[in-house]
């Protein structure tokens, strides 16, 4: 191991460090690993619980609107939610006013698997920014969601 590293942090070139985009980039990949392992034992992904979310906060919805959101590519999408309706969390109906498309709806279970992934996440979430006071953790969210050109929170 070379001086100035350990196991738990790698020495990152400084060069890539003055980039917001490349730290940016570095926490959420480590974020989205300790979430998707954390869940496992849940038997649901984060890209389930994505999903989940869309469809619990819009009510039904096409699965074409559910990809549009979420930029996910439908193929994709199509196998994540054969896995949700298996697990009894989406019901997927053919829509009446149009045959060819389907209407997801969240179930009750999947409305309960929603609390299970956000405690997860929150969890997880806090030993990520655990450095942070909860006033820093508040402003970074908040200058994201600028960055991002959303509205605060």
């Amino acid at each position: 191991m070379l001086a100035g590293m350990s196991a738990s942090s790698p020495e990152r070139p400084r060069a890539l460090l003055r980039w917001p985009t490349y730290v940016m980039g570095q926490l959420h990949r480590s974020g989205v690993g300790r979430i998707d392992t954390a869940l496992a034992g849940h038997g649901v992904a984060l890209r389930d619980y994505y999903v989940l979310v869309c469809i619990g906060e819009s009510g039904p919805l096409s699965q074409q609107r559910v990809a549009d959101r979420l930029g996910l590519d439908r193929s994709d999408l199509v196998k994540v939610l054969d896995r949700l309706e298996a697990a009894g969390w989406v019901s997927r109906e053919r829509d009446t006013e149009d045959r060819r498309r389907h209407v997801l709806t969240l179930t009750e279970r999947g409305r309960a698997t929603v609390g299970t992934v956000e405690e997860v996440s929150s969890a997880v979430t806090g030993e990520l920014l655990a450095r942070l006071s909860p006033g820093e953790r508040e402003t970074l969210h908040r200058l994201l969601l600028k960055a991002f050109g959303e509205p605060p929170a």
